[in-house]
């Protein structure tokens, strides 16, 4: 992949990017290893892109910048100098077409770039997040303030009547001088919330604060070898925590008896009930709780197996506690940092053994990948 940011040295997002793709893959097959070197017998082949990288991440987080009178998209180094960032090769073209288009509005209807030396302006960054199996686009606006928000709304209705594409506009208010990318208040400026994705005959509907894979053909991919797992299992009941707007829990769902789904975001938990009802998967039960709460609260061998997709973080000693007082036969772990996963395998061990680990390239030419662990209980207890 040719990317002019990385050969001018504005940008190292990339920084496997001085490799060809196959050697990347290898780079990144090596630290998998090394940190499970016990274990690369059960090391399954890697779930790779074969159709390209370009154009692949289907969500962009830009900071906004005044420069020369003129507004930028891009980002803020270490330093805090600016860099613009308007034709990432692995943003989504419907992504970087919106752009100009974007800078004019933003220009016409006066909605100032936030200065953040002089902390003086509205517009700190703009998220954008598409769906290529729909054609839709989710935008969201994080300013300081509402000051632009009649502003905002106008342009808006112009920006959708250039732009179909653009399903959903919001404004999220982020007051705070500080590392902080957005704020409590979202205001939607349009009259849907959400953007839908077509995954395998599943609809998943994705709101503003949702979280969703970066790259949807090997999230499919993901979710694929998640059922492909299941089916070879006999797996009835499955706890999916952290399970966000529910993809893995459809993906379950045709090989399990029940399937509960726990997440923390109310708003999460809404559109996966919304995406069950369209889906017509009547034995998914989905709740908005905390992953340590709800685990508190159930009783020994609730589930035959459990799912978790954590954070970057991984998962804390609580909740490693409870899941092996839950006891499952079987867990899955789908993890985006080896690191976390690792140590939080090393204690599952005590009681469980590692069946297989599998890295997936969710995200080209960085060190990060998914890994999807696959563990069986070892201890029988009496």
């Amino acid at each position: 992949m040719k990317c002019r940011y990385y050969l001018h040295k504005h940008c190292s997002s990339c920084d496997l990017l001085s490799y060809d793709y196959l050697s990347s893959i290898k780079n990144k097959e090596q630290k998998l290893s090394h940190y499970f070197r016990e274990h690369i017998a059960n090391i399954k082949p890697s779930v790779i892109c074969k159709n390209g990288t370009e154009g692949t991440r289907n969500k962009a987080k830009l900071a906004v910048a005044l420069i020369h009178n003129t507004i930028n998209f891009g980002f803020y180094n270490k330093a805090m100098q600016f860099t613009e960032l308007e034709k990432c090769p692995l943003h989504a073209p419907a992504i970087n077409n919106l752009l100009p288009t974007l800078k004019q509005l933003l220009s016409t209807h006066r909605v100032i770039p936030y200065d953040v030396f002089s902390k003086k302006g509205e517009l700190k960054y703009v998220i954008l997040t598409y769906s290529d199996s729909t054609n839709e686009l989710l935008l969201r606006f994080i300013v300081k303030s509402t000051e632009s928000l009649a502003r905002l709304k106008a342009l808006t209705q112009t920006l959708i009547s250039l732009n179909p594409v653009v399903k959903v506009v919001t404004a999220n208010i982020q007051p705070i001088h500080q590392a902080v990318l957005e704020g409590d208040d979202e205001i939607v400026l349009t009259e849907i919330d959400y953007i839908t994705h077509h995954v395998d005959g599943y609809s998943l509907f994705q709101g503003p604060r949702s979280f969703f894979q970066t790259h949807s053909k090997m999230a499919l991919q993901l979710y694929k070898q998640f059922q492909s797992e299941l089916s070879t299992l006999n797996i009835h009941s499955l706890l999916d925590l952290y399970c966000g707007v529910g993809a893995f829990s459809f993906f379950a769902s045709n090989n399990c008896t029940s399937v509960t789904g726990v997440e923390i975001s109310d708003a999460a938990i809404f559109y996966a009930n919304k995406a069950r009802e369209i889906n017509n998967s009547n034995n998914i039960h989905f709740l908005a709780m905390d992953a340590a709460a709800y685990l508190q609260n159930q009783a020994s061998h609730s589930f035959d197996a459990i799912l978790v997709n954590p954070p970057r973080r991984g998962l804390n000693h609580a909740i490693i506690t409870d899941l092996m007082r839950l006891s499952p036969t079987y867990l899955f772990y789908s993890s985006c940092n080896v690191e976390t996963l690792q140590k939080d395998l090393l204690q599952l061990e005590t009681q469980y053994q590692i069946k297989s680990l599998q890295m997936f390239d969710m995200f080209p030419f960085t060190s990060h990948f998914e890994t999807l662990a696959v563990l069986v209980k070892t201890i029988v207890e009496t």
